[in-house]
C-alpha cells in the first residue's frame, strides 16, 4: 500500500495549484476585459482602449482587477461607470462583472 503522506509534496502542489489558480484569474480577467470593452460608451475610443487588468500575487493571494487605472489617460472612467451630479451614469465594467458571473466562476476554476 502506497503512504500518500509520505509522498506528499506540499512545495509542488502548492505550485500546482497556484499556477492554474492563475491561470484562471488571468482568463477572467481577460474576459471581463472585453466585456467591458464591448460595453463602454465611445466617444474618442481612448476609455476602450485603457481599459485593461493586471493579476496580483502577493503572499498567498490572488487577485485580479480589471478597470481603468491611475496610469490611464481615461481619467474620466470612473465618472462613465459611476455618474456625476451632472451626467447619468454609463456603467461598464459593473455589468461586464455582475452580468458575467458565472462565467468568471468557471474561467477561474478552469473550466
Amino acid at each position: 500500500m502506497t503512504n500518500y503522506i509520505t509522498e506528499w509534496k506540499k512545495k509542488e502542489l502548492v505550485a500546482k495549484v497556484s499556477g492554474n489558480v492563475i491561470n484562471g484569474v488571468e482568463a477572467a480577467c481577460q474576459f471581463v476585459e472585453g466585456q467591458a470593452q464591448a460595453r463602454v460608451p465611445v466617444l474618442t475610443g481612448l476609455t476602450k482602449s485603457d481599459i485593461s487588468h493586471k493579476v496580483i500575487v502577493s503572499g498567498d493571494s490572488i487577485t485580479g482587477h480589471v478597470g481603468v487605472f491611475k496610469t490611464s489617460k481615461a481619467f474620466y472612467a470612473y465618472f462613465q461607470e459611476m455618474g456625476t451630479a451632472k451626467m447619468a451614469a454609463h456603467p461598464f465594467l459593473r455589468p461586464a462583472v455582475f452580468g458575467n458571473a458565472a462565467k468568471i466562476r468557471k474561467l477561474v476554476a478552469g473550466k
